[in-house]
């Protein structure tokens, strides 16, 4: 017998991890940037590079003061609050703009990082990073780079203009390379979450299926341990030939019992017993009574029905039966009740005989299949149809929309 599928373990949520590689990308390339401005500061204190150093003192301390808010809500937040990245563009070009003006146009020939260039990367890399929005992305390049050009005009240098652009297309190249690095990863943690899907939904289907094969094999085994003990007993007791018992009433019994066994242990792998099947089981004792054996097939019904659904299949397939019994000439007959997989699902319940049959065309329908049968399926809102022909059996269908 096949033991049960491992279940397989949840998938590691790769979206959550990309997105703390994104947060510790942008912490270090902030702690870092922000370490090239303090020695830029040294740097420009030693050569005496400031032209006002009140100003430069209030852009550095909002920088700082920003970066004291900025850094503590990038490490707790996921994913950092657009707001967030939003007003970080906005300090960033704003001191951008501003501190150029502060300074000497030697501290711009001396220092290597005279600005906030390092800073404004940062910035940029982090909108993308965190967003993996083109618009975005675009959206905070634009503002940093008008922040440039703002702070070209400090120096009138228009020979610094290629210098310049230089600062704003490394930036706007290292975002863009940022925003479509995160975008790909982003699709491949999408494209694996997909398949572990599919690989779940896959050893589901097949766990399911093995269960259904165990199942078939159980009934098996117990339709055989039924059929070679108490069924073929009780069948031999309700018979007419040796050994079948003198008494009527105790044959009766006996054929009835036989009938209920048989039908408790259906030969589909889904035909565990409902008030539906319990109630076409209870249908054929009668006619098992009177020599009728019936063979019962169930599959994918209903837990249960309206009452007085359940009261018109009972009644209408022991009439169908019965009609087998007494014109059919046949001792066998087939029952099957299952329910179709449709939008709209629908029990089905089919008595199917291989006796004589008739012609529908010269043979009127008698009242039992008139009434006992068609009539009240309709009065429950179902349908019944017949099928015969001459030498070849009947089917009776019922049916009714579940």
């Amino acid at each position: 017998m096949d033991s049960e599928p491992e279940v397989l373990p949840r998938a590691v949520d790769l979206h959550q991890r990309i997105r703390a590689i994104t947060t510790g990308v942008v912490l270090l390339s902030r702690f870092g940037t922000l370490g090239m401005v303090g020695l830029s500061i040294a740097a420009l204190a030693r050569a005496d590079g400031y032209t006002n150093k009140p100003v430069a003192a209030i852009t550095y301390l909002t920088v700082a003061l920003w970066s004291v808010v900025f850094l503590p809500v990038v490490a707790r937040h996921d994913p950092i609050p657009r707001v967030v990245l939003a007003a970080d563009v906005a300090v960033t070009s704003i001191a951008v703009a501003v501190l150029p003006w502060t300074l000497t146009d030697e501290a711009f020939a001396t220092v290597a990082v005279p600005d906030f260039e390092p800073v404004a990367v940062s910035t940029a890399v982090a909108v993308a990073l965190a967003t993996a929005s083109w618009r975005a992305t675009i959206a905070g390049c634009l503002a940093l780079a008008a922040a440039f050009t703002v702070a070209q005009f400090a120096s009138m240098d228009y020979a610094e203009v290629a210098s310049t652009v230089n600062i704003i297309g490394w930036q706007v190249v290292t975002a863009a390379c940022c925003c479509l690095f995160i975008r790909r990863l982003r699709a491949v943690a999408d494209a694996v979450d997909v398949a572990t899907e599919q690989v779940i939904a896959a050893r589901e289907r097949l766990a399911a299926r093995r269960s259904r094969i165990r199942h078939f094999h159980e009934q098996l085994r117990r339709h055989r341990a039924l059929h070679d003990g108490p069924l073929r007993l009780l069948t031999a007791i309700a018979g007419q030939g040796p050994a079948g018992h003198p008494d009527p009433r105790v044959r009766r019994q006996a054929a009835i019992s036989a009938n209920v066994l048989r039908g408790a242990t259906p030969d589909d792998p889904d035909g565990t017993l409902t008030e539906l099947s319990l109630a076409l089981i209870e249908a054929g004792n009668e006619s098992a009574a009177q020599g009728l054996r019936v063979e019962y097939h169930f599959a994918n019904l209903p837990d249960a029905l309206p009452a007085e659904v359940l009261h018109a299949f009972r009644h209408a397939t022991g009439e169908a039966l019965a009609n087998v019994a007494r014109h059919a000439g046949s001792s066998r007959v087939r029952l099957t009740a299952l329910t179709d997989r449709r939008s709209t699902p629908t029990v089905t319940v089919a008595v199917v005989d291989q006796g004589k049959g008739f012609d529908p065309d010269t043979t009127p329908y008698g009242y039992g299949i008139r009434h006992s049968i068609t009539a009240r399926m309709h009065e429950v809102g179902g349908t019944a149809g017949v099928d015969s022909h001459p030498g070849q059996g009947t089917r009776v269908d019922l049916r009714w929309p579940a």
